[in-house]
């Protein structure tokens, strides 16, 4: 440019008064009573001199900037030399876990399984193996009308169970070789560390022995029946006999039975009685109470 060379004095110029300008703005009027129009030629001077170097003052700070940030970028960049050393991970899917159940036979046959999953309570895979399956149809098939009835109703529970969407049921094509059902229903749970559900006492034992996650639908009715205390008053339907002499059994509304001291001679109704204690058995709670007078 042809007027490059009035840049640097036209700065100068500008910052000086603007020097000035502040300076007279700013300061005190007893500066000014001291130093008289001297304070103002030094403002003047000291910003005219800054607006003088203020060009070579952005020219060293751009410089410095770009370095610093190439030097950034420089440091971001991978070596050429080391790119076929860096490994690129792959996001693998994590497999969804199901709630793995192994259900036997007596499950099916009991028929609580079904309002169960139903109210929602449970959830996740049945598996039920090729053994179960055969041994309800055997019962289908029987000629004793009980074994009969109860194996079409497992079968009835199954077929029901595999309609509902909370759940679902895989019949397994294999199973261990072994003899005994109970013990294929056990390698199954441990094959794929699953629970497994069944309301036989045996198995229920034997099972945990074996290190298994046992769902026994027994004892969640249990854990579910009304909690009942000593001292506690209840009215009870005295319908059978006890096996000490006198005694009457009665049953609450959840299937519990309340034993009652002399309460044979009230067989056939309801009366007031009074809880002495409660036993947990592995079949459930018994209740003993005695009859309550006046």
């Amino acid at each position: 440019m042809k007027f490059k060379f009035l840049f640097r004095p036209s700065i100068a110029i500008v910052f000086g008064f603007v020097g000035v300008f502040m300076a007279r703005s700013a300061t005190p009027p007893q500066i000014f009573a001291v130093t008289g129009e001297y304070f103002l030629l030094i403002a003047f001077l000291t910003f005219a001199t800054f607006g003088f170097m203020l060009p070579d003052i952005l020219e060293l700070a751009g410089k410095a900037g770009l370095s610093v940030l190439a030097r950034q970028i420089a440091d971001r960049i991978p070596d050429p030399r080391n790119v076929s050393r860096i490994k690129f991970r792959r996001r693998t899917k994590v497999p969804k876990q199901d709630n793995l159940i192994v259900v036997d036979t007596s499950v099916l046959i009991d028929g609580r399984l079904l309002e169960i999953i139903r109210s929602g309570f449970l959830v996740g895979k049945l598996l039920v193996i090729p053994s179960v399956l055969l041994e309800l149809q055997r019962l289908a098939d029987n000629v004793d009308d009980m074994k009969r009835t109860k194996g079409r109703r497992g079968l009835d529970v199954l077929r029901a169970i595999q309609k509902l969407k909370t759940v679902k049921v895989e019949v397994l094509k294999n199973e261990p070789g072994v003899a005994a059902v109970d013990t294929k229903l056990i390698e199954m749970a441990k094959k794929y560390n699953a629970k497994l559900m069944t309301v036989d006492f045996n198995l229920n034992k034997v099972s945990k022995v074996r290190g298994i996650e046992v769902l026994n639908i027994n004892e969640l009715a249990n854990a579910l029946k009304t909690s009942v205390l000593p001292n506690e008053r209840l009215r009870v339907l005295i319908s059978a006999r006890g096996k000490e002499d006198q005694q009457g059994v009665g049953y609450l509304g959840d299937g519990t039975m309340v034993v009652v001291e002399d309460g044979y001679s009230s067989k056939g109704m309801s009366v007031d009685v009074l809880v002495k204690k409660v036993i947990q058995t592995n079949a459930g709670k018994m209740i003993f109470a005695k009859v309550m007078k006046g």
